[in-house]
C-alpha cells in the first residue's frame, strides 16, 4: 500500500492530539495549565511524532514502540518538571493512561487515510476528552474539600477567634526551634485581637512583605518570631509567626495546645477558609463539617 502523508497535515495532527493529552493529565493531576509551557511542549512532540512517523512509517511494529516510549518519557518529564506534590505511582499511572487514550485516537482517528481533519468527531473527541477531565477534578476537589474542612477555635488569652479551616497535606510547615507542626493563618484574622494601630502593620506586611517585629513586640498584645518556609517552588523565605494557646476543633472539641502558626499575606481558596491545618494536627475520629 503507498501513503501519501503530507508533513504539514501530520505535524498539526499531532498538535492537535498532544495539546488534547496535556491538559488532561495536568488536570487530572490538579496542576494548573500553563498555556507557553503546555504550547512549547506540545511543539516540541508533535515535531519528534513526525519524524517518528516518517521515518518508521513502513515498520508498523517499531513505528508503535518508538511512538508510545517517546510519548510516555516526554509526558513524564513535562509533568515532573512541575514542582507539585505528587506521588511518584500516581504520576505514572496518570501518564499510562494518557498514553493509552492516545493510542485510542490514533486507532479511531487514524491519520494515514486523511479522514481525521475531516471527521467532525475528531475535534469533538479532543474537546470531550479534557471536559471530562476537568469535571471529574471539579468533582473531587469539592469533595476533597468537604472531607478535609473543619470548625476551629483559635484560643488567646483575651478573646477566642472562630474561623473555618482547611486541612492542606501539601503544609509542611514547621517550627524551627521545637520542630513541632505549625498551621497558616490568614493575616485578616487577627483584626479583632490587634489595636488598630498594630493591624495597620499587618495590613503594611500584607502590602510590602517587610514584617516590622520591633514595632509589633512593643505593643504587648502577641508576641511575633521569624520562620523559614519553602514554597512549592522551592523559594526559601521568612515570615511572621505567632504562638496559639490552644486550637480547639469546634465540633470534636479535640484540642491542641501552644500551635504555632505562620500568618500569610495570601487569602486561601478564594477567601473560603481563615486558617490552613497541618494533617498532623487533626482529630483523628472526627467527622469533617
Amino acid at each position: 500500500m503507498t501513503y501519501v502523508v503530507y508533513a504539514d497535515v501530520l505535524f498539526l495532527y499531532h498538535c492537535l492530539v498532544n495539546v488534547t493529552l496535556l491538559c488532561m493529565i495536568q488536570t487530572i493531576l490538579g496542576q494548573s495549565i500553563k498555556i507557553l509551557r503546555t504550547c512549547m511542549w506540545t511543539i516540541f512532540m508533535a515535531a519528534l511524532s513526525t519524524g517518528i512517523f516518517l521515518i518508521t512509517i513502513s515498520l508498523c511494529t517499531l513505528y508503535y514502540v518508538l511512538y508510545a516510549t517517546s510519548y510516555f518519557f516526554m509526558t513524564y518529564f513535562l509533568i515532573k518538571h512541575v514542582p507539585y506534590p505528587i506521588p511518584m505511582w500516581k504520576m505514572i499511572l496518570v501518564v499510562l493512561a494518557g498514553c493509552i487514550w492516545l493510542a485510542g485516537m490514533l486507532q479511531l482517528f487514524y491519520i494515514a487515510d486523511g479522514t481525521a481533519f475531516r471527521t467532525p468527531g475528531f475535534y469533538l473527541t479532543c474537546i470531550a476528552s479534557v471536559l471530562v477531565c476537568r469535571i471529574a477534578r471539579r468533582i473531587y476537589d469539592r469533595k476533597q474539600m468537604q472531607a478535609h474542612a473543619y470548625a476551629v477555635e483559635l484560643v488567646f488569652p483575651a478573646r477566642t477567634l472562630s474561623a473555618n479551616a482547611f486541612v492542606d497535606t501539601g503544609n509542611r510547615l514547621q517550627n524551627p526551634y521545637t520542630k513541632q507542626p505549625a498551621i497558616l493563618i490568614n493575616y485578616r484574622l487577627l483584626k479583632n485581637l490587634l489595636s488598630e494601630q498594630s493591624y495597620a502593620q499587618l495590613e503594611q506586611y500584607h502590602k510590602t512583605g517587610q514584617f516590622p517585629y520591633l514595632q509589633m513586640n512593643e505593643t504587648g498584645e502577641i508576641t511575633f518570631f521569624p520562620i523559614s518556609y519553602h514554597t512549592i517552588g522551592n523559594r526559601f523565605s521568612l515570615m511572621p509567626a505567632i504562638t496559639i494557646p490552644k486550637l480547639v476543633y469546634t465540633q470534636s472539641r479535640t484540642t491542641f495546645y501552644a500551635v504555632t502558626a505562620g500568618i500569610s499575606r495570601e487569602i486561601f481558596f478564594e477567601n473560603r477558609y481563615d486558617v490552613l491545618l497541618h494533617e498532623k494536627l487533626q482529630p483523628k475520629k472526627e467527622e469533617p463539617t
